[in-house]
Formats: C-alpha cells, sequence, structure tokens
C-alpha cells in the first residue's frame, strides 16, 4: 500500500515524503506526533507466514542501544504490512562520499573502520549479525558522528517472502561463507567491513564481476591483492590488517570486531578527535557538490569544471611533474653539456617520479636538484639541502601538489601578472592556506629577481645578481649570509610576502560568503593601499611607479574576467543528504 503524503499512519505519524523504493520496503520520512519528533519509517512487505518471525527479529534488533547505530523505536504491523519505526539520520552515505573523494586519507579510513567496529562489538554481543555492511549503510552527520544503517534488515529481508531461494546481502562485499548459503558469525561481518576499508583507501573493490554470478565467483575463489600494490603509500601493517580481515577462510580472520578494532588502533598516527576528522571529510565532500551540482545548469562554464574536476588530479600533476622536470633538462643540457636525448632521459625520470608518486617524487626532485649544484657551488647545494630536505618532510610529504604551489609567485611574475597571484590564491582555497601560499611565492619571486636579476615589477631591490656571486663559493655560512643580506637591508622585501598573505587570506574570507567580484575588488584594494604603505614608509626611489600602475591595472583586468569562469555555488545546506538507500 501506497502512504500518500499527509496520510496519518496507526493514529500516530504523517507522513512527510517518501524516501525510496525497493522490492522489500518502502521507505518515508514521518512526524511522530505523539513524541513530536522526525523519524523515518520502513513499510516492509512481508507475506503472512513470516509475519510473526520478523516481528521477533525485529524485536531482537531494537535491543540495539549504541551511538554508532541507528535506534530502531518501534515495530507495528497493521493489516498485511510491517512497519520499522527508526531514528531519522540526516548526513551523508559513505557511499556519497566516495563517489566524490576517493580513495580517502588513511587517517580517515582507520577511524570510520574503528567507529563500524565499535558498533559490530555492541551487535555481536546481542548475537545480532548485520550482514550487509557496505558503504550505502554506513552514514556520516555533518557533526562527524557515524551511523550504521539497517542492522538486521538482511535478516528480515530474508523472511519477507520476496526473496526465496536468493542469497541476502550485497555480492561484492559479502563474505564467501555467506556466498556460499552457509551460516554465518561474527567473522562474517569483520569480513565485510574489511572490503569497505579495502576500497576507502584504495578506490577499487577487490571482488567486482560483471555479472552478479561471476561476482559470487569471485568472491569465492579469487584472492585479493594487497592494498598497497594499488595504493603504495599504504605500509605493510595495512597490509597485514586488512588482509587478515578478508581472508577467505573465517578462521583466519580476526575473531571479533575488539580483536579488529585494536588492529586498526594500532595504524593510527594522529590524536585528532574523530568527529574533527569525519566533520572535515563531509565538509570536502559538501565543497564539491556545491560546485558540481551546478555544472548541468552552467552551459560551458559547467563542461569546463566539469571536465577539471572528472581530470583533475591530472590537471594537477602534469603541470607540477612539468614545473619539476624542465630544470633537469636545462641544467643537463646546457650546464653539463650532456646529449639532448640524455637530457630529456633525465628529466623524463624526474617527471615520471613525480606524476606517479608526488609526495616521494617531489623529494627526489629536490635532493637530485640539491646535488646537481655541487659543482657550480658547494655552499649554495648545502644550504639547498638544509631548505628543501626539511621543507619536503613536513610540507611536501602531506601535501605534495601544494608544497609546489607556491612556484606560481615566479610564473605569474614572468608574465608579468604577479599581481593576480595572491588574490587568485584566496579565491581557490581557504583564509589559512591562500596566506601560506601567497606568502612563499612571494618570496619565491622575490628571489627570482634577486638571484636571476629579472627586473619584474615590483622590484624592491635592485643591483642584485647573487647568482654570479655565488659561483664557486663553499662557504655555506657565507652563502646563506649572502642570500639574506638583501632581505636584512631592504625590510620592503619582508613586508612584501606579509602583504601577499594578508590579501589572499582577505580575499579568501570575503570569497566565503560567496560574493567573488567583491573579494578580488577587495583584494586588489588592499594589495594597492599595501604598496602605497610601504613605498611612504621607504620611498619610492626603489620603484619605477609607471611600471607599477601598469601592472596592477593589468592585474585588476584579468581578476575581474576570474568570476566569468568559475561555477556558481548553491547552498546544499538547504536540503539534507539520506542514505543511497532512502533516496535513490
Amino acid at each position: 500500500m501506497h502512504l500518500k503524503t499527509d496520510h496519518l499512519l496507526l493514529d500516530r505519524y504523517k507522513i512527510i515524503s517518501k524516501l525510496g523504493r525497493g522490492g522489500f520496503a518502502d521507505v518515508y520520512k514521518a512526524f511522530d506526533t505523539r513524541m513530536e519528533r522526525i523519524v523515518a519509517i520502513k513499510q516492509i512487505h512481508v507475506s503472512r507466514h513470516s509475519a510473526e518471525r520478523v516481528l521477533r527479529e525485529a524485536r531482537t534488533v531494537a535491543l540495539l542501544n549504541h551511538p554508532n547505530i541507528v535506534t530502531i523505536h518501534e515495530f507495528e504491523r497493521e493489516d498485511e504490512e510491517c512497519y520499522l519505526i527508526m531514528e531519522h539520520v540526516e548526513g551523508v552515505p559513505l557511499s556519497k562520499i566516495l563517489s566524490r573523494i576517493s580513495p580517502l586519507q588513511a587517517e580517515e579510513a582507520i577511524v570510520i573502520a574503528i567507529e563500524i567496529c565499535r558498533a559490530l562489538e555492541a551487535a555481536h554481543l546481542n548475537n545480532i549479525i548485520h550482514r550487509d555492511i557496505k558503504p550505502e549503510n554506513i552514514m556520516i552527520r555533518h557533526d562527524g558522528r557515524l551511523k550504521i544503517m539497517d542492522f538486521g534488515i538482511a535478516r528480515l529481508k530474508g523472511m519477507s517472502g520476496t526473496t526465496d531461494g536468493d542469497i541476502i546481502g550485497t555480492f561484492a562485499y559479502m563474505s564467501p561463507e555467506q556466498a556460499r548459503g552457509d551460516e554465518v558469525d561474527e567473522r562474517s561481518d569483520i569480513y565485510s567491513l574489511g572490503i569497505v576499508l579495502y576500497e576507502m583507501l584504495t578506490d577499487c573493490i577487490p571482488f567486482s564481476g560483471e555479472s552478479a554470478p561471476e561476482t559470487l565467483k569471485m568472491v569465492q575463489n579469487v584472492q585479493a591483492l594487497p592494498p598497497s600494490e594499488l595504493n603504495p603509500s599504504l605500509t605493510k601493517e595495512f597490509d597485514e590488517c586488512i588482509m587478515t580481515a578478508i581472508a577467505k577462510d573465517p578462521r583466519q580472520r580476526y575473531e571479533t570486531a575488539s580483536a579488529f578494532h585494536e588492529a586498526l588502533v594500532g595504524l593510527r598516527v594522529s590524536l585528532a578527535p574523530t568527529e574533527k576528522i569525519l566533520s572535515g571529510l563531509v565538509d570536502r565532500y559538501i565543497e564539491i557538490e556545491n560546485e558540481l551540482g551546478w555544472f548541468a545548469e552552467t552551459g560551458w562554464r559547467g563542461r569546463l569544471w566539469r571536465f577539471f574536476y572528472q581530470h583533475r588530479e591530472s590537471l594537477i600533476r602534469v603541470p607540477t611533474a612539468i614545473m619539476l622536470s624542465y630544470p633537469f633538462f636545462l641544467i643537463m643540457r646546457f650546464w653539463y653539456g650532456m646529449s639532448k636525448s640524455l637530457s630529456l632521459f633525465i628529466a623524463a625520470i624526474i617527471y615520471m617520479a613525480v606524476l606517479l608518486r608526488p609526495d616521494y617524487g617531489i623529494g627526489v626532485a629536490f635532493l637530485a636538484l640539491s646535488l646537481l649544484m655541487v659543482t657550480y657551488s658547494f655552499g649554495l647545494s648545502f644550504v639547498m639541502l638544509l631548505v628543501l630536505i626539511p621543507y619536503w618532510f613536513f610540507i611536501s610529504r602531506r601535501w605534495p601538489i601544494a608544497s609546489i604551489t607556491p612556484a606560481g609567485g615566479p610564473i605569474f611574475g614572468l608574465l608579468h601578472i604577479p599581481f593576480v597571484f595572491p588574490i587568485l590564491a584566496g579565491l581557490l582555497t581557504n583564509p589559512i592556506i591562500a596566506a601560506l601560499v601567497a606568502g612563499f611565492g612571494c618570496v619565491a619571486f622575490e628571489l627570482m629577481n634577486i638571484f636571476l636579476k629579472t627586473s619584474i615589477e615590483p622590484e624592491l631591490i635592485r643591483g642584485y645578481s647573487m647568482w654570479s656571486l655565488l659561483r664557486g663559493e663553499s662557504n655555506p655560512i657565507y652563502v646563506a649570509q649572502l642570500i639574506s643580506s638583501p632581505f636584512l637591508e631592504n625590510p620592503a622585501l619582508v613586508l612584501q610576502p606579509m602583504l601577499w598573505a594578508i590579501v589572499a587570506a582577505l580575499s579568501s574570507a570575503i570569497k566565503g560568503t560567496r560574493r567573488w567580484f567583491a573579494a578580488t575588488l577587495t583584494g586588489f584594494i588592499s594589495l594597492l593601499m599595501g604598496y602605497q604603505l610601504i613605498f611612504a614608509r621607504f620611498g619610492t626611489n626603489l620603484i619605477d611607479m609607471g611600471r607599477l600602475m601598469q601592472g596592477l591595472s593589468f592585474s585588476l583586468i584579468i581578476l575581474l574576467l576570474l568570476p566569468i569562469f568559475r561555477p556558481p555555488a548553491r547552498d546544499l545546506e538547504e536540503g539534507s543528504f539520506e542514505s543511497d538507500e532512502f533516496t535513490d
């Protein structure tokens, strides 16, 4: 029986909307007039002979009371229909998150698995097996709390009379014994969770055929690849943990969810609260959805941004790899006098290393570039090692692509639009990241002017050609003093990166309120006022004001064109994210 909107079910539940439909059950959002709360109602289609068994099973499941398990409030029967009244959860199902963000960061995947383990521990103590652990049944709320949906529903589904002769569960996440139709215990849920963890960390479901029979055959007979072969950043400890959980033989798996929980805790490297990690993950998902949601509605802008999001990993990695490998070609070819083919070969090695593994490839590039400087200046080579290796270890290893972004400062300078960089950083990132990227980008821009004497405005110091001064210098201390001397002699070189950082953070903060034009204009005005203050304090004799104003004007034109290319934002928080089961 289809329930219409505003229908008063069981003289108590006012139907608000239909959330989803399946062969087993229809799901509705309703208002409980007695308790004055929003609930979710599953209308379960059962045969007459199985109704009593369904009722007994539902009562057993309703005994579960755990913060990570969706609460079942009531189970009612009316005529030939059964109704499961349960907690209504607003959040994002893990399946939707994985469709936009995958693979997850290791820490995110671990805390999700730990929260699921906690729920399984409570259920297994009550002799309740979930039987259908999968991303669609895992809901993450906006506050970072995780809830598992449909505990016991697979068992109820088996009693419903609608799936006689079928294996109950989702094939790709199903344990081999469940796929055979054998009796299952808690180790079956552990297996399913292991598959979910595998998927979160590798963006791959290990057993997924083109048809249900093929998938079932793979589940029972095919051995999964170790996760580290699909995600090289994972250590052997991850392999051991996951491969134990998804062993074909239940006797080789973790005996209990508690044992699996303990193994997962041993993999954590962060002390950050679970809610903070998971709420951040949901925020990232919403940010992506805010942009993707408009792609079908914005014509050529939509197609442009859809292409960018679909290929964003390659579009970001490729220029990063080129930017780090091209200097090697120039050095080998024109400095060391190597043949063109050999120079290209060495550059290609760096390119592939950065392209395939940016975190370690960037470290290799930094190390190789520093060592290549030995023949020109041992002191410079040593200073580069002291700066670049810690920078890689603490920053590039964790945020590889972002760590190279400050190189955009010199690039924009060579294009004679350096002032675009800090405002663009603000428009594309959050205030903290924007400030760091713009500040370091400005330092890189200044070093380019000092080392190569490129004379690109704003050139706050003149007369330096640091590159020639460093030739043959072997004393690292003298090299460090020589590089730092322009900054000590001219405080404007210190104030300029601070100005860029402030402008970037300000633009980002205003952009966060969805006012891109205002953010662009405010950033430009702040930049102009900042330079006026610097010139008022240190004089204008260092600057060609005509060239500076020309550069600012040209940059402003480009900045004002930027909003044309961005997708308009929409407020996803006007609605709520439901489980796939509720919305599909």
